[in-house]
Order: C-alpha cells, then sequence, then structure tokens
C-alpha cells in the first residue's frame, strides 16, 4: 500500500488495519512532507525549506523552527504506521526524505509508466495494465493546496504531462490490441483538457480511423486545425496533414498486429536502474545541467537514453566522434536542427537558436571534449531558461552550476547469497537477459548460480563487461568463464595502475580482444576510425584501402565481430561503442596503423560524397543532401584530415556538399570552405582545379550580405578551372548577384553562361534553374503574364522529371510573376512553393517563397496579418544568418508598419536599409524601388522633414542585429 499520497491532497492515507484518519497533519507540515517529497531520497537544504514555509517573515533563528516541525513530522509519521517506511533524516545541510518508490504514489506513477513503455511493443496487454494501475493512483492535481506555489509548479506540471502521455501510450497500447473504439474513447477527455496538443488529436483521428469512422476523424482535424489557426495563428503539424490526406483520399488504416510476447526483456530495455531514472529525472529542471560520471561501459548513455525515451522532445548530440570546439557546437546544432546564424560566433548563434526553445539537450560522450562540452552546457543552462541539459563523461565538465552526479556499476550479489538473491541482483538480471538472448537454453540453475554471481562480482557489475562475459555462455560454461576472468585479471592488474573499475573494464575489452582470430582483431582496430555508423561496405573499403585485411575476408570478421558483441547492430549498419572505439583506435596507433586508416575513411568519405555535387537540381537533389546529412560525423573528420595533411581531399569533399549546402544554407560547410583554402599554405596554379571551395565561399558570402566578396570568389573560382559541376554553381551565384543587385542586362549574360554550363555538365535541372531565373527578369520588365506561364510549364515538366527542388523553385516562379496583377493565384502558388520546399528540406526556398507570400498580405492584405508573416520571415531569415535576403525583406516591412502607423519604427528602419545598401551593393531596384520612394514621401508628409531626416540617420547607425530586433518588435501586436 501507498505510504504518502501527493497525486491529489498531500496525505498519508491510514494503514489497511486502521480506520479512516482526516487528512494528514497542518497545512505547513503538509507543506514540509511536500517539499520533502519533492526531493525524495535526496537532501534538501535547510536555507530552501526554510523559505518554502515562511515565504513572508522567517522566524529569528530558522534553523531551530525546522528542526521543530521535523519533530512533529517524524512523530505525526509514526501516529500514521508509516514511520519506518517514510523517514526524515537529518543529512547535511539539511533533511532528506527516505522511501522506495513503491511507497510515494508520484514516483510510483512514474514508474508504472516505464514499466508499461517498456512493455507496448512486446505485450500491449501487459503495458495496459501497467498504464491502468498509474492511472488509478491520480486523485487530483499534484501537491493539491501547494501546486501554484513556485517550488512546486514544476513537478506538477511534468506529473501533468507525464498524465497526458500516460493516456497517449494507453490509447496506443488499446489500437495494438485491436480495440480503437476503445482508445478513441479513452481520448475524449485528455482532448478536452488538452485542446492543442497534436500528439493526442493524432491518436484520436488514427483510433477513429481503424473504428471505420473516418468522418469523425476528419472532424477532429477540422475543429483542431481551426481551434490553432484562431487562437495561436498556427496550422496542424505535418503529420497530422499528411494523415488528414490519407482518410480524406479514402485510404484503409494500416492493420496493427501484436507482437508475440517472448518472456524476456526487450533489447531496449534498461534493467536495473529504475531508482537512477527516478533520481536523475528530479534533478533535471529546465535551465540545470547534470553531468552523469563514471567509467566507461557503467552505462552512462543507455541511462540518459531511456531517461530520453520519456520526455516529450529530447536532442541527442553523440560527441563520440568528434575532436574540436567547433564540431561540438557544431554536432549540437545537427542535433537540435538549428541553422546558426552567420553574423555570430557558432556557440553564439547555437544559443540564440535555442532561447526560445523547450526541451532536454543530451551531450554523450564529453570526456575527450570537455572544455568544449563545458562552453556548451555553460551557455545554454545560463541563456536557455526552458532546457535542461544532461551530460555523460567520464569527468565532470567543471560548469559553476553543473550537478555531478556519478552512475555507479549495478548492484551485485553478496559473496553468501543465496539462489533467489542472486536471481535478483540487476548485475545478474542483465547477464540472464543477455545470455538468454544469445542462446535460448541458458537459464540461472542452483549449478551456476555461484558462477554467474562470482562474474559479476569480478566485472564489479559494469554493464558492458557483463554484456560481454554473457555472450560467451553459448561456447564457455560460466565456471569456465569465472577461471578464465581470475587468470586475465591477475595479469593485467600487474601492469596497470587506476581505477580499479577501469581496469576492470579494460582487462575484460583486452580478454574479449584476445579471443577474436586475426582477421577479426585487425579489423576492429581498422572500424575504430569510424565515428559514427556504417555498413558492410564500407568496412569492406576501408579494410582494402588501408591494408588491413583483403575485401573477401571483411564479411566473416564482421559476423565475428557481432556475434561477440564487440560490434552492434542497428539496422543495416553497425556501431561500435565508445569504449570499445577508444581501445581500437589505441590499438591501431600502437602498432602505427592509425594514420593510413585515417587517411582510407577520408578517402572513403570523399568518395562517397563527391559524387553528389553532380546532384544538385536534379531527381536524386534531396537524396544527395541526405547522404550527406547522415554522414555528417564522417565528413567533419574526413575535412579535419584534409585540413590537417591533404587539402585537394578537402576540395573533394565541397564539391559534394554542395546540395546540402543550397538546401539548409550551413554555416557549418561554408566554414569548411574557410579551413580548406587556409590548409593550401602555398599560392596554386589555377589549374590545380580547386575552384570548390571558393564555390562554397561564394555561397556563404551571397547569404552573408557581402555580393562584392561573393563575385571576387566566383571569379576566382572560375579561374582555377573548375570541375563541371562546381562551374554550374559558381555560373548561378554571378546569376544571383546580379538579381540583388538589378544589373539586368549583366543578368542576362549570366543566365546564358549558367545554362551553357548545365549543358555541358549534363545537368538538365540546373539548367531549368537558369531558365526560371530568365523568367524572373523578364517578369520584373513587364512580361509577368507570359513568364507565369512558362514557369508553369517548367514546373510540369520538373515534376514529370522527378526533379522536385526545381519544381518547388518554379512553382515559386510562377507565383512571384503574378505577384501585384492576380496576388489570389499567385497566393496558392507561393503556397505549394512552401509546401515543396517544407517536404524537400529547402530552407532557403522556403525563406523566400514566406517573403513573398507574406508580400501579398502587405500590400492587399491585412496588415495585422502581414506583421505576423512577416516576423516569421525575419526570424527565418535571423536563424538562417542569411543577411541578404533579410534586407530585401525588410523593405516590406517599411510598408507594413506604415499601415500599421508605427511611422517612427518605419522611418528608423528605411534609414537602416538605405546604409545596408551601400555596405551590401544589393540596392533597390524596380518596384521595390518606387515603394521604398513611395514609403520616404509618405513619411516626409506625416512626419515633416526635420523629424524624418533625425530617424533616418538614427536608424543608420544601428547594428544590423539591432534593426532586426527593432523590426520584430515593431511587427509585435499592440
Amino acid at each position: 500500500m501507498v505510504s504518502l499520497l501527493l497525486l491529489g491532497p498531500v496525505d498519508v492515507p491510514a494503514q489497511a488495519d486502521e480506520p479512516a484518519a482526516d487528512q494528514f497533519g497542518s497545512p505547513r507540515l503538509r507543506c514540509l512532507l511536500a517539499a520533502l517529497a519533492l526531493r525524495a531520497n535526496a537532501v534538501a537544504d535547510v536555507d530552501w525549506l526554510a523559505e518554502i514555509l515562511w515565504p513572508h517573515t522567517l522566524p529569528s533563528n530558522p534553523e531551530s523552527a525546522l528542526h521543530n516541525l521535523v519533530f512533529r513530522l517524524r512523530a505525526q509519521l509514526r501516529d500514521r504506521g508509516v514511520g519506518e517506511r517514510v523517514r526524515i533524516v537529518t543529512a547535511a545541510p539539511g533533511y532528506s526524505l527516505k522511501a522506495d518508490r513503491t511507497d510515494v504514489d508520484s514516483l510510483l506513477y512514474v514508474d508504472r509508466f516505464r514499466e508499461g513503455c517498456a512493455v507496448t511493443d512486446s505485450d500491449p496487454v501487459a503495458a495496459l495494465n501497467s498504464f491502468d494501475a498509474a492511472e488509478s493512483l491520480w486523485r487530483g492535481r499534484p501537491y493539491g493546496e501547494f501546486a501554484d506555489e513556485p517550488w512546486a509548479r514544476a513537478d506538477v506540471e511534468a506529473l501533468e504531462q507525464v498524465r497526458a502521455r500516460i493516456a497517449e501510450a494507453a490509447a496506443d497500447a488499446l489500437l495494438r490490441s485491436g480495440r480503437p473504439v476503445d482508445a478513441a474513447d479513452r481520448l475524449d477527455a485528455v482532448a478536452v483538457d488538452h485542446p492543442y496538443r497534436e500528439s493526442v488529436h493524432l491518436l484520436r483521428m488514427h483510433a477513429l480511423w481503424q473504428a471505420d469512422r473516418p468522418a469523425d476523424a476528419l472532424e477532429v482535424y477540422r475543429q483542431l486545425r481551426q481551434r490553432l489557426s484562431t487562437d495561436l495563428g498556427t496550422e496542424p503539424a505535418a503529420r497530422l496533414a499528411a494523415l488528414h490526406e490519407q482518410i480524406l483520399a479514402g485510404q484503409r488504416p494500416p492493420e496493427r498486429t501484436q507482437q508475440v510476447t517472448t518472456g524476456r526483456p526487450a533489447d531496449h530495455r534498461i534493467i536495473g536502474r529504475t531508482a537512477e531514472l527516478a533520481h536523475l529525472a528530479a534533478r533535471l529542471r529546465p535551465g540545470t545541467l547534470v553531468t552523469v560520471v563514471g567509467p566507461g561501459g557503467v552505462g552512462k548513455t543507455a541511462l540518459v537514453r531511456e531517461l530520453g525515451r520519456h520526455r516529450e522532445t529530447v536532442w541527442t548530440a553523440e560527441l563520440a566522434g568528434v575532436q574540436t570546439a567547433d564540431d561540438v557546437v557544431h554536432s549540437v546544432a545537427s542535433a537540435t536542427q538549428s541553422a546558426p546564424r552567420r553574423d555570430l560566433n557558432a556557440l553564439e548563434a547555437l544559443v540564440e537558436s535555442l532561447t526560445t526553445r523547450a526541451g532536454l539537450l543530451i551531450l554523450d560522450n564529453c570526456e575527450h571534449v570537455a572544455d568544449a562540452a563545458a562552453d556548451v552546457a555553460r551557455a545554454v543552462t545560463a541563456r536557455c531558461r526552458d532546457v535542461a541539459v544532461v551530460a555523460t563523461s567520464r569527468v565532470p565538465l567543471g560548469v559553476d552550476v553543473e550537478q555531478v552526479w556519478a552512475l555507479d556499476p549495478l548492484a551485485v550479489p553478496s559473496p553468501n547469497a543465496s539462489p533467489a538473491e542472486t536471481a535478483q541482483a540487476p548485475a545478474v538480471r542483465l547477464f540472464c537477459a543477455r545470455a538468454s538472448a544469445r542462446d535460448s537454453g541458458f537459464e540461472l540453475t542452483d549449478g551456476n548460480y555461484a558462477a554467474v554471481a562470482e562474474i559479476c562480482r569480478r566485472l564489479d557489475g559494469l554493464p558492458l563487461g557483463v554484456e560481454l562475459a554473457a555472450t560467451k555462455t553459448r561456447a564457455i560454461s560460466p565456471a569456465a568463464l569465472v577461471d578464465r576472468l581470475q587468470w586475465r585479471f591477475r595479469i593485467l592488474r600487474s601492469a596497470r595502475g587506476g581505477d580499479p573499475r577501469h581496469r576492470s573494464l579494460h582487462a575484460l575489452v583486452d580478454w574479449s580482444y584476445t579471443l577474436l582470430t586475426d582477421p577479426a582483431r585487425t579489423l576492429f582496430d581498422t572500424v575504430a576510425v569510424f565515428p559514427s555508423r556504417f555498413d558492410l561496405g564500407d568496412a569492406e573499403t576501408l579494410a582494402e584501402a588501408s591494408g588491413a585485411l583483403d575485401r573477401a575476408d571483411v564479411a566473416d570478421a564482421v559476423a565475428e565481430l557481432v556475434d561477440t558483441s564487440m560490434l552492434s547492430v542497428d539496422a543495416d549498419d553497425y556501431r561500435m561503442l565508445e569504449t570499445l572505439r577508444v581501445f581500437g583506435l589505441q590499438r591501431l596507433e600502437d602498432r602505427g596503423g592509425l594514420p593510413s586508416a585515417r587517411a582510407a575513411h577520408a578517402r572513403l568519405t570523399a568518395d562517397r560524397i563527391e559524387p553528389l555535387g553532380r546532384e544538385l537540381f536534379g531527381p536524386r537533389h534531396v537524396e544527395a543532401a541526405t547522404i550527406v546529412a547522415t554522414h555528417l560525423d564522417d565528413v567533419r573528420q574526413a575535412v579535419d584530415h584534409a585540413c590537417d595533411h591533404d587539402a585537394a581531399l578537402g576540395q573533394r569533399l565541397l564539391r559534394g556538399v554542395i546540395p546540402y549546402l543550397e538546401l539548409t544554407m550551413s554555416t557549418e560547410v561554408t566554414e569548411w570552405s574557410r579551413r580548406v583554402r587556409a590548409a593550401q599554405h602555398a599560392p596554386r596554379d589555377p589549374a590545380d582545379g580547386d575552384g570548390a571551395a571558393w564555390a562554397v565561399a561564394a555561397a556563404g558570402a551571397r547569404f552573408d550580405g557581402d555580393l562584392t566578396k561573393a563575385k571576387d570568389c566566383v571569379h576566382t573560382g572560375l579561374a582555377c578551372r573548375p570541375e563541371p559541376a562546381v562551374a554550374v554553381y559558381l555560373h548561378m551565384m554571378l546569376v544571383e548577384v546580379g538579381l540583388f543587385q538589378g544589373d539586368l542586362e549583366a543578368m542576362y549574360r549570366c543566365a546564358e553562361n549558367f545554362r551553357g554550363a548545365a549543358q555541358a555538365a549534363g545537368m538538365p535541372g540546373a539548367g531549368r534553374m537558369a531558365d526560371l531565373c530568365v523568367l524572373l527578369m523578364d517578369s520584373y520588365r513587364g512580361e509577368g503574364l507570359a513568364a507565369h506561364q512558362a514557369s508553369r510549364r517548367i514546373a510540369d515538366t520538373c515534376a514529370a522529371a522527378g526533379e522536385n527542388t526545381v519544381a518547388a523553385w518554379a512553382r515559386y516562379c510562377a507565383g512571384e510573376c503574378i505577384l501585384d496583377t492576380d496576388p489570389a493565384a499567385a497566393a496558392d502558388l507561393l503556397d505549394d512553393a512552401i509546401v515543396g520546399a517544407d517536404r524537400n528540406g529547402d530552407r532557403y526556398l522556403m525563406g523566400v517563397a514566406l517573403v513573398s507570400r507574406a508580400s501579398i498580405e502587405a500590400r492587399s492584405g491585412q496588415p495585422e496579418v502581414a506583421a505576423r508573416l512577416f516576423a516569421d520571415v525575419l526570424r527565418h531569415w535571423r536563424d538562417a544568418g542569411n543577411w541578404t535576403h533579410q534586407w530585401v525583406s525588410l523593405r516590406t516591412v517599411v510598408d507594413v508598419l506604415i499601415r500599421l502607423e508605427r511611422l517612427d519604427c518605419a522611418a528608423e528602419l528605411l534609414g537602416a536599409i538605405r546604409r545596408s545598401d551601400e555596405i551590401t551593393g544589393a540596392g533597390a531596384y524596380g518596384t521595390d524601388a518606387q515603394r521604398l520612394d513611395a514609403a520616404y514621401q509618405r513619411l516626409r508628409e506625416c512626419l515633416g522633414d526635420e523629424a524624418l531626416d533625425n530617424l533616418l540617420e538614427r536608424g543608420a547607425v544601428r547594428s544590423s542585429p539591432d534593426v532586426v530586433a527593432s523590426a520584430l518588435a515593431a511587427l509585435s501586436p499592440g
């Protein structure tokens, strides 16, 4: 029976053999009990407790007053019969409430939820029982009368979120059990309590669809869309819209199948860490940093990943494969899908992009980049109030606000433990689970339990060591394993100092390593070079290129490594645990093979990436960008190698990342170009063909707002006699520069060169992009309708050819050409372009199309709507660091502010724009220039000459970020 109730009014219930009692204690005593329970099994500081208990006026001696309350609390807990199960102990610098998790309803509630989640895939009925057991504990708003107190609010909100997730998980289990009607009914009340929680409505739609009620499912979507649009000014997420389209199209719902329960833990289930998970979760709050430390193989990564599985928004930055501070920042940016601004350093830009977001950031495997990880954690916790950070490392990060939490190995049985006690020990449970997974005939018996217990003790309960040992049971009995471990450890410990746990793990890895055949050992060392996942083909190529193994021998060696758990299988890929990877790299270095393996990996990566450059604007453009994104860790490592040893290889890598750069506007890629160019210490002959770095640099400068530099980079790149695909990109840069500068005659010539280069390179999609550039110029010359019609034809041609990236750009151009003459039709085309950009991951087109879409509202719609849309546009370009398009967008913002009668803001912005035109060389022309002139005249009429001139001068001296911040503030409602 639960001894402490927090899920509702705070109370200690009467025990089973006692009559019903009134609510426990006085309000202040309940407050103390609730505060201690908030930090159950941890220490609550005296000062913190005193501020909670006496928020307005502290007693003259807070410590004494608190001691008296604790004394009374202990007495009343004893009176209720729970004094032994809920203990209040003195623990410097305060007090601690000690209780088993099953005795506190809020802790048990979370545990029941996690237990259900762990078996949902394999046994949805059992999962549903766990969720129902959790829900039966809920009596009302957590912490009752204290729910709105500042010290309790975060926990209350977290528990309410868990309740919503339990309802969703229960509905999912019901769907898996073939009970869609029950799933829909279960979600009805949750939908009322959480009207904007899209995951609830997504499950409701699935349930109603599977219950053969498609009309009701569509109605759920309609009501949600209306509610989001009216109340929040947003649209449902893409996954909801996609499901809506499926149902609307009359598709049948997919059949849910229940998997057979095997009685064994699922592979992903973490064993023996329930208390640790709860303790870690209790420490984590938005704005905090918790570093989980411990030796390699103790299970730090598994623990935080399990924690993340039960969080709404989680970003995991895997740092095992990175080497430099910049790589750490870029890895976090990739994990959080951030697009840092170009005008800030990498860390500042990353932190700014996270300031408006909420979630859990996991920094995994920090020890080799501890200083850089500390910089990221320090900045995020200081400035991102809704982001919690948890790091895993073998050493603390050394940040002032850091909570260092040492993860101990799994508990092992005592030497005199009985068979039943041995079976319950977490380390033994893990051993048995992994041994059974490898050998279905394995079981813990009276004959082997002592040997298994000894193995776990000798390995100090380290999860990685236990798992590796368990894999041997198919060939070696536990008793034989004990003998071998004893012999191996004795030798290793005589040769090494340091922490015994480290020695134990190293001993086991070394022991497992010596059991491998020579080819498997050689391959193990070699594939340790991979910073992340790799496939069989990668392993074969690397082994052959580095001279480690013949290609034909690799498959057998990989199979051996998988069988011995030296490699993990992840779908069709392989991955090496970081502890094993470090071991392999050291072995590789010891035998002198590291330089050749690094070089072979860099060449392999270049061989994979370089050909992708030809996919620019072709049918495989998005696929090419996805390949780069998937292998970013490999590319980063290869760029590092190239900058240190082989700048020509860096050029090859840059050729291949151009399709990725064009979709993402990645600041990391443009930084690579700077490093590769810097690595070429001596001037090179233009005939050497190193134009890729200049092409990427030109792309970055064109985003940065430095059009003069962009043009210089293009001309330098073309002088290098670049590869045909690179030449295409360079010629496209000249067209873009001309488009911004308004030199239409030069643009026509550049577009012709762009088209010719595309034709020579055999890149028809790029040629169609050149045609679209010409059509845009035609529309600016007054031939909008003809250009619109031609753009529509190109869109159809591209769609038929599978050139989805260009097709979306063509729809944008078709809308842009009739922006003034037919805004309604233009809006439809631009909306199509925005959908295509989102589908393709094209952040560049997304921004451009959003600008034109907002411009329609600015010219002919409601200024309040235009203001909201342009605020989104400005944030988009700010986050991307694209200043060229930012300044172009701000020109229309001037009109919006005038229509909103925010004239002073409009005048200052106009002054900033005029100054930026001088700096970037991208002055307004055509209708843009006419609108700015009209805005200037209107402002002069309304404000007068002197006031206007003062405001223009004030705007001209403001920094670019300040200009954008002021514009966003001016666009805000009210």
